[in-house]
């Protein structure tokens, strides 16, 4: 999967920001901003842009700067994050999270972790059906909707 692919190509003991984003677009219209990501299967929202390493930042471009959104390698998912199926079929809560990171010791990069819980959700009741554990990449690989990254 693409957006898998790019990350992996990002990771070195001193990676550089990307101008090419995993998600297809980020706006800010109205007041409001989204992540462009109509193919994954669960709605990662704006509010995830730190969790994606999605930053907004100056650029400098002959000898003019300005903004632009760019792609770091790091996934962050954290304790507590709820995220929902755009089906609205199922829920995803985050209990307990580790950071990616460069593992000096390893000299690779380290994929971190999500321990979730799976709820289904039916006429407006949420029962809880699955539990599990993954890294974060395999996590985003999920939210994505291909399941487990080959």
């Amino acid at each position: 999967m693409k957006e898998i692919e790019h990350l992996k190509t990002m990771w070195s003991k001193r990676s550089k920001r990307s101008l090419d984003l995993i998600v297809d677009a980020v706006v800010y219209e109205d007041g409001k901003g989204r992540l462009v990501n109509p193919h994954w299967a669960y709605d990662v929202t704006y509010a995830f842009r730190d969790a994606l390493d999605l930053k907004f930042e100056e650029r400098v471009k002959e000898k003019k700067p300005y903004m632009t959104w760019t792609q770091g390698p790091l996934l962050r998912f954290k304790d507590s994050d709820i995220i929902h199926a755009r089906n609205g079929d199922s829920v995803l809560r985050v209990k307990y999270a580790n950071p990616m990171g460069w593992d000096d010791a390893e000299d690779a990069m380290y994929e971190g972790s999500v321990i979730y819980e799976e709820y289904a959700c039916r006429d407006g009741v949420h029962s809880l059906t699955d539990e599990g554990s993954r890294t974060q990449v395999e996590f985003l690989a999920r939210l994505i909707g291909t399941g487990d990254i080959q």
